[in-house]
């Protein structure tokens, strides 16, 4: 059974106030189970973005990142929704989005285990360590702890990472979509 379609790419980008249709909508089943209404249409978007991404997309990814931050906050267990979105963060390569990405890593167990750790690093090894060491956020203790324990990885193993999990996500949703 196929999914509903939703609107294309172009349409989403056309206008940032349509994203609120992708907001995290956290509620739970009669059951009492966690669920978001809307982590399909996401999901379909996130997929989307990886198959055709482009460099305005950064504000984009980055409010995908956050919803669904939200949604494993509210659940429990590992979509790759986050790691979809992780990834066209991390694609970004701008260091301030360290802090957006380690709230997702950080977000729960799953996610702790689930995400590939390198993404933090997408800006480079050392600018990210110098701007988490500059830094006055909350967190900046604990990510430059963790970022001691990756201090051996280097700019070309977080890019082999970028570049391997892309093509993952690439493969499997050509093979989904039959092409």
């Amino acid at each position: 059974m196929s999914r509903p379609a939703i609107p294309d790419l172009a349409w989403w980008r056309g206008d940032a106030e349509r994203w609120e249709l992708l907001e995290f909508d956290g509620q739970h089943t009669e059951d009492g189970l966690p669920m978001d209404a809307r982590w399909e249409d996401r999901q379909q978007v996130l997929e989307a973005l990886v198959r055709d991404p482009r460099q305005e997309d950064g504000n984009f990814a980055r409010f995908l990142l956050l919803q669904e931050t939200r949604w494993h906050g509210h659940s429990w267990g590992f979509s790759h929704s986050i790691e979809l979105a992780a990834l066209r963060v991390a694609e970004e390569r701008h260091v301030e989005d360290v802090w957006l990405l380690w709230e997702a890593v950080c977000r729960s167990f799953d996610t702790w285990c689930g995400l590939p750790h390198h993404l933090l690093l997408a800006a480079g090894v050392s600018i990210t360590t110098e701007y988490v060491k500059d830094s006055a956020h909350p967190q900046q203790d604990n990510l430059l702890e963790h970022l001691g324990k990756m201090s051996q990885v280097t700019d070309e193993q977080v890019a082999q990472t970028l570049s391997q999990r892309h093509r993952y996500y690439g493969e499997i949703l050509d093979e989904l979509s039959g092409e």
